[in-house]
């Protein structure tokens, strides 16, 4: 596994004069705030905060300019469900039922916190009406994600406490013992011991079946110091449902894949295949994951790993698809320049194969100064990447252009548009994207005021399109419309928390939340208790406009710094693959060219070996961008034989022979 990852040389600039302003000024805060490490919620905490129990006295959803129908599936005092990447928590089956799974803070102080499970029949009728049913008994269940097979089984996956051998949470996977019954089987993943006996917690998991009906999972560690900002390992194991018995069993242990700093990781099976997509954020910093190294959660890239076939997924062969440029102060005195790219993956992405079998990637950036160790409040960005058009980064959302966006804060792990899910409808081909972006107007926020001194804002729910693969995305539309009163009391705030939306458009987006009812999340010490309805949201795709696009006016990198050239960085089409060509001519003397294709910018070295596999010759080193690239090797101080040239670009290579004749 890499201990230092080098960073690709892909050149960026700030994204445009308007955002990097430092005397721009708003309400009370400067422009900048420091950036914060938050604390990750594993749903063990005990929170001593005020309660507020109902009835409320506030307009119902059904009094709001709401797009599409509403309905509550059931409820919870714990209303934030994940730390970052929300995951699948509703999908549709092949019977045309629904289904969700979610937290369920059955007491004021969210002690009783178990994993709750409910589904609509075709007809419109819920198996156990605005309530749900237990999936689990343990001492504590949570933080659940869900995926459906086998003719309508659903499979939570979710952390638990059993609390006999020991009080650490860890990963389970559950089976109802028949389609939309309720009657669940649990079945714990291996432990991970380190050193034996002492158990890691190996938690947050997200689950997908793939096509050849295994059972998918990765989770995230819970560091040990429990500190915020601390390196957290990643693992990945397969399981296998067994209908005659109603079992599952797993791989006889985990496999750990990568380090990261935040639980925005994501996984993505196909329909049409068994192709398998994990997506997960690493930090830029090479030292990471030293242990003598300070790190930040904010300092991300994305890297991906695509199995054709899912079988023995190999993370060495990942890939880095944002390549953001560290800071370079040999631009001083030139600060603007100094800083390089100041986009950073934040903590959220959502992972999506399409029924061409083309994986997808939308993820959230913020805007910050990684010199000064600053970012700006609020703002922040929703993007999109595929492996169609791997050279390709559009925009799904904006959310720095309006006078609010600087304050006030949204609160811990939190920016103003992020968790973006993405579903396809199979009819036509086109994408959706449904997103959460805050209500940052302040004449809507709650009274209870946050450590900025403004009160919290409320989330609404988005939806954005695209009929062109997502090379372009229509300007989301506000689906809830839920506006919070001014200065909303506890009880009185109408604020969308943990959107999800299922795979399946099938002329609706489905997509389940929390309705809050006092902004904030108060396990992260932010706001009240309050009686939270889960609601499932059903929006007509007849609602949903393909027009106007969102305009692709900021660029994901600098595409030319005068002085800095790097190779191949024009805009032309781009390739699907990383490849290397056979030289020409071959046999040849004493030159050939040898022409290779990236899909993306990249850090390249292309050498010769000779057949004892000692290196006799460096071709080339250095970034290119995506495309192909023809080089020439002059061999002239080599004797005539055959030569191995090796391709080299992060933890992947190609290599071929050639001939010299002399």
């Amino acid at each position: 596994m890499r201990t230092i990852r080098a960073l690709t040389t892909v050149v960026a600039l700030l994204l445009v004069l308007l955002l990097v302003l430092p005397n721009l000024t708003f309400a009370k805060y400067s422009p900048l705030m420091p950036v914060q490490e938050d604390r990750i919620i594993t749903g063990a905490e005990n929170v001593i905060a005020p309660v507020i129990y109902p009835p409320y006295a506030q307009r119902g959803i059904a009094e709001t300019d709401i797009v599409g129908d509403t309905v509550v599936i059931g409820t919870t005092w714990y209303e934030n469900q994940h730390n970052g990447t929300i995951g699948r928590m509703v999908e549709k089956d092949e019977l045309d039922y629904i289904h969700f799974v979610w937290m369920n803070g059955l007491d004021t102080q969210s002690v009783q916190r178990h994993v709750y499970y409910n589904y609509i029949d075709p007809e419109g009728a819920q198996g156990w009406h605005a309530e749900g049913t237990a999936v689990e008994t343990t001492d504590r269940g949570g933080y659940t994600t869900l995926d459906v097979d086998f003719a309508g089984i659903a499979f939570p996956s979710f952390h638990q406490i059993q609390g006999t051998t020991s009080m650490n949470a860890h990963a389970a996977v559950a089976c109802d013992f028949f389609p939309h019954v309720g009657a669940f089987l649990n079945f714990e993943c291996p432990w991970v011991y380190e050193p034996y006996p002492a158990d890691l917690e190996v938690i947050w998991p997200r689950i997908q079946f793939s096509s050849d009906q295994l059972i998918r999972v990765i989770a995230t560690e819970n560091p040990a110091s429990l500190e915020p900002g601390s390196p957290q390992r990643q693992y990945y194991i397969t399981g296998t449902y067994i209908p005659a018995s109603w079992q599952i069993t797993y791989d006889s242990t985990w496999t750990m894949f990568d380090w990261t700093m935040t639980i925005a990781s994501d996984i993505a099976t196909s329909d049409a295949s068994n192709k398998v997509a994990v997506a997960w954020t690493y930090p830029l910093d090479p030292m990471f994951p030293d242990p003598l190294g300070d790190y930040a959660q904010w300092d991300n890239d994305i890297w991906v790993l695509i199995d054709d076939d899912g079988l023995d997924l190999n993370f060495d062969e990942a890939f880095n698809i944002t390549n953001f440029f560290p800071p370079d102060t040999m631009w001083y005195p030139d600060t603007l320049m100094a800083q390089m790219d100041t986009l950073r993956v934040y903590t959220d992405l959502n992972a999506f194969i399409d029924m061409n079998d083309y994986t997808h990637v939308a993820f959230t950036t913020r805007i910050v100064f990684p010199i000064e160790g600053s970012s700006r409040w609020n703002a922040s960005l929703i993007w999109h990447w595929s492996e169609e058009n791997p050279g390709e980064y559009s925009i799904i959302a904006k959310a720095y252009d309006d006078p609010y966006y600087e304050d006030p804060y949204c609160g811990a792990w939190n920016v103003k548009a992020q968790r973006p899910s993405l579903g396809q409808d199979p009819s036509t081909g086109y994408l959706y994207c449904m997103y959460q972006q805050y209500d940052t107007d302040t004449t809507a926020l709650s009274a209870t005021p946050s450590t900025q001194g403004w009160g919290f804002p409320s989330g609404e729910v988005f939806i954005s399109m695209s009929t062109d693969g997502g090379l372009n995305w229509s300007e989301g539309i506000n689906v809830t419309n839920t506006v919070t009163p001014y200065l909303a009391a506890p009880g009185q705030c109408l604020s969308e928390l943990s959107p999800t939306m299922a795979k399946l458009v099938d002329g609706a987006c489905h997509i389940m939340y929390i309705l809050d009812k006092d902004a904030g999340f108060v396990i992260q010490e932010e706001g009240t208790y309050t009686f939270n309805n889960v609601i499932y949201h059903t929006v007509p795709i007849t609602e949903i406009e393909a027009t106007p696009l969102v305009e692709q006016d900021i660029p994901f990198h600098v595409e030319q710094i005068p002085g800095f050239e790097i190779p191949g960085s024009g805009r032309y089409a781009t390739p699907r693959a990383f490849d290397l060509r056979q030289n020409y001519p071959n046999p040849f003397n004493p030159a050939t060219s040898i022409s290779f294709s990236l899909e993306q910018v990249s850090q390249v070295s292309l050498t010769v070996y000779n057949l004892k596999g000692e290196q006799v010759a460096q071709i080339t080193s250095g970034t290119y961008g995506s495309g192909q690239h023809t080089v020439t090797f002059d061999a002239m101080d080599l004797s005539s034989g055959v030569y191995v040239y090796k391709l080299l670009t992060g933890k992947r290579s190609l290599a071929r022979k050639m001939l010299l004749v002399k």
